[in-house]
């Protein structure tokens, strides 16, 4: 049977046509045309599934496909950013490198998993500088180190001291605290044994943490507010983006920038390790 001509529809693709990737869905029988054009044109459609599918293949588009990567770091959806993002940290090209150290990974944050065992609420963390490490206190009277890669708990010392800060030295051999007394203790988390702490660096690390760029240079402020955590960028002068998922008051922040995590503590007797997935 012949379709008559004032019954197609112009702007549709037909049964024959050949079309592009892209809003429209395909005739049954048609051909999607592939190649750049077709990744081009998934890339502008208004479906983020669509978007992120198109991701996964501009890597085989030379440097055109590399410059659309780049481009989709700006793109409104977090997911089609965070799909660019996981491809560009595996180039080693100088555009990549300079895109990626301007780039704002915050966004692309969320809970990896959550540390339980507390039985009360946390009053402070600290996490090791290459983010393997973390040590919490509560208000169970108890120190907990926990090793973040296995997410389990390492070593626990009783502490009937309220704990305000914990600081963990750049080695992450000891940790040290500081008591509602004022005073500090320290101990070696190789041995488990308390140590002397006048020795050791007392600065702590408190429910505000300050993350530095690759010039060591202040970029970041990390705040526990209400059950959020927010990331500040202190340049800009504006709020970056909200972690939510603490049933209550979150009371202590950490963060590891070589390994680009932070943990936080809450009322709510958990600690959660936040970063890319």
């Amino acid at each position: 049977m012949v379709q008559r001509s004032d019954q197609l529809k112009p702007d549709q693709p037909q049964d024959c046509d050949v079309v592009l990737g892209g809003q429209n869905p395909p005739p049954i029988s048609g051909a999607v045309l592939g190649g750049l054009p077709g990744v081009q044109r998934r890339l502008s459609s208004a479906l983020v599934e669509e978007r992120v599918g198109a991701i996964a293949q501009l890597s085989q588009h030379g440097q055109t496909g590399l410059d659309l990567l780049i481009q989709a770091l700006q793109d409104p959806s977090i997911q089609v950013q965070k799909a660019a993002y996981r491809l560009l940290c595996q180039r080693q090209e100088l555009t990549v490198k300079s895109a990626l150290r301007h780039y704002d990974t915050y966004p692309l944050f969320e809970c990896l998993y959550t540390l339980t065992g507390h039985a009360g609420g946390i009053t402070a963390v600290a996490v090791s500088l290459d983010g393997q490490i973390a040590v919490s206190s509560s208000r169970d009277a108890t120190l907990r180190v926990w090793d973040l890669q296995a997410r389990e708990e390492v070593m626990r010392v009783i502490e009937p001291s309220f704990v305000y800060a914990i600081a963990i030295t750049p080695d992450s051999r000891t940790f040290v605290i500081q008591t509602r007394e004022r005073t500090f203790k320290a101990w070696d988390m190789r041995t488990e044994q308390q140590i002397d702490a006048d020795d050791l660096p007392t600065r702590s690390i408190s429910s505000v943490a300050v993350s530095p760029d690759r010039y060591r240079t202040a970029k970041h402020l990390i705040s526990g507010s209400q059950n959020t955590v927010k990331i500040w960028n202190l340049k800009a002068g504006r709020e970056v983006c909200i972690l939510r998922g603490h049933t209550s008051l979150v009371t202590a922040v950490a963060i590891a920038p070589k390994r680009q995590i932070l943990i936080s503590g809450s009322e709510d007797r958990t600690i959660r390790v936040w970063g890319i997935s």
